[in-house]
């Protein structure tokens, strides 16, 4: 008899009945992540046309509800006045005027839907961390939690995530958090332990810390990588059994990438998210590129002057939640900026985000009144003296700060070959005075910035 071909089957969805193993009877909030992640699974190899048809039928009926229940919006929607349903297109869709951060927060209280349709379940307030100095709240419901655990379960499978291994996670929380032996760090699947770190802890506690776990995953900053990867090489040590890492939470440079196949010869894995958007782009499981998450998120990449970005071309990102009809972010300005691909070659139909590159207050500032993205890979400057940490303030027009962290002041020499360096890359010649630091603290939200404008 011929053999047949089907695949290996996979791990078993997390049984919530007691003594009940196989056929795995999984609970209700689970039931929904899985049966979404099954659409997923499909919706990821529509046609662009297809996923866009699909995001603007839902946007109708996010508007519709939006339109009549949130005061907001009342008048703000009147633009769309005589479209008929089922006819919208991008063209009417970028009528809608775009709702910026103080928007947010000088409207909150009429951002806020009167009444929410049946079965979007109990809201709960989010806080932004403030990173931008102009933090927000906005509403999360059962159906915003529900897609953000699916679009989590596809980023796992994506990345081919072995459930059974320990999860590692250094961000801002508490240290070596204890956590119920039945939790799991695969939303609907049991799973091995997951671990979690302060990444506010020193360094090398870290490395420490990864090394007698011994985890399969890490999921950090990629500041906070970079780190973790020079210690590790500076030590000769490596975190046994680790099988991959993943990063969110700030811009990621291809520096990173490499330095962590060289140091430790694990692939990386990076998501773009937001606390008040959740999912937005997953990298590519087959390229360093992102799919922008379509299914929760409507993208935009617009000029200054709102018109949409060719691929290639920087621009602002303006995003909408299709799903949040509680606090609804329509064509949502959320300060940071990217550049849209090419169509994938990997075959899904969803939208390649090529980078995303930061925020306004990451941009430097001439005196000429343009702006520009820095690129300052680190190893340029280890290159040239032992610096352990480095950091650039933008607070004259005409001046940067440099400070850096070093075992010792360097000599004068030296000094001038970093702001040689620094001027070359930066394409302008700055006073670059310098300040000598023990270490440059995290923000409150545990994130790191290499530049930093306070113009």
């Amino acid at each position: 008899m011929q053999e047949s071909n089907k695949p290996a089957p996979g791990p078993a969805p997390k049984s919530a009945i007691s003594g009940i193993t196989w056929p795995a009877m999984p609970s209700a909030t689970d039931a929904l992540v899985l049966a979404l992640h099954q659409q997923l699974s499909e919706s990821q190899w529509l046609s662009p046309e297809q996923v866009l048809a699909k995001q603007l039928s839902q946007a109708e009926v996010l508007l519709a509800h939006a339109a009549q229940v949130v005061p907001f919006y009342r008048d703000r929607l009147a633009v769309l006045k005589g479209i008929k349903r089922g006819t919208m297109n991008m063209e009417h869709w970028r009528r809608i005027p775009i709702l910026k951060r103080s928007d947010i927060q000088e409207h909150r209280a009429a951002l806020v839907a009167k009444k929410l349709p049946v079965g979007h379940g109990k809201t709960l307030e989010v806080r932004t961390s403030g990173s931008t100095g102009r933090p927000i709240s906005v509403l999360t419901t059962l159906v915003t939690r529900t897609v953000f655990a699916a679009l989590n379960l596809r980023y796992h499978v994506w990345h081919g995530r072995d459930f059974e291994k320990k999860s590692a996670r250094i961000t801002r929380g508490k240290t070596a958090k204890q956590v119920p032996p039945t939790a799991s760090w695969v939303p609907g699947y049991p799973s091995g332990p997951p671990l979690s770190f302060n990444v506010m802890n020193p360094v090398p506690e870290q490395l420490d810390w990864l090394i007698k776990e011994q985890p399969g995953y890490l999921l950090t900053y990629p500041s906070n990588l970079t780190a973790l990867l020079r210690h590790s090489e500076e030590r000769g040590a490596r975190v046994p059994g680790l099988l991959a890492v993943a990063t969110m939470g700030e811009v990621l440079e291809p520096e990173t990438r490499d330095l962590c196949r060289r140091v430790w010869d694990t692939p990386l894995a990076d998501a773009y998210s937001s606390q008040e958007l959740g999912m937005i782009a997953l990298q590519c499981p087959d390229h360093d590129s992102y799919h922008v998450q379509s299914e929760n998120i409507l993208l935009e990449v617009l000029d200054d002057d709102d018109v949409p970005c060719p691929p290639g071309q920087v621009g602002r990102l303006v995003l909408t939640d299709l799903h949040n009809f509680a606090l609804p972010l329509i064509r949502y300005d959320i300060g940071d900026y990217g550049v849209l691909g090419e169509a994938c070659s990997c075959g899904r139909g969803l939208p390649v985000l090529r980078r995303v590159i930061g925020r306004t207050r990451n941009m430097v500032q001439l005196p000429s009144g343009d702006r520009l993205w820095p690129s300052i890979p680190s190893k340029v400057l280890t290159d040239i003296a032992p610096i352990r940490q480095f950091q650039l303030v933008q607070q004259k027009m005409d001046e940067i700060e440099v400070r850096l962290v070093v075992p010792e002041p360097l000599a004068e020499a030296t000094e001038e070959k970093v702001r040689a360096c620094l001027r070359d890359l930066l394409g302008y010649a700055f006073k670059l005075p310098i300040t000598y630091l023990d270490e440059i603290p995290r923000a409150a939200n545990g994130k790191y910035e290499d530049f930093r404008s306070e113009l």
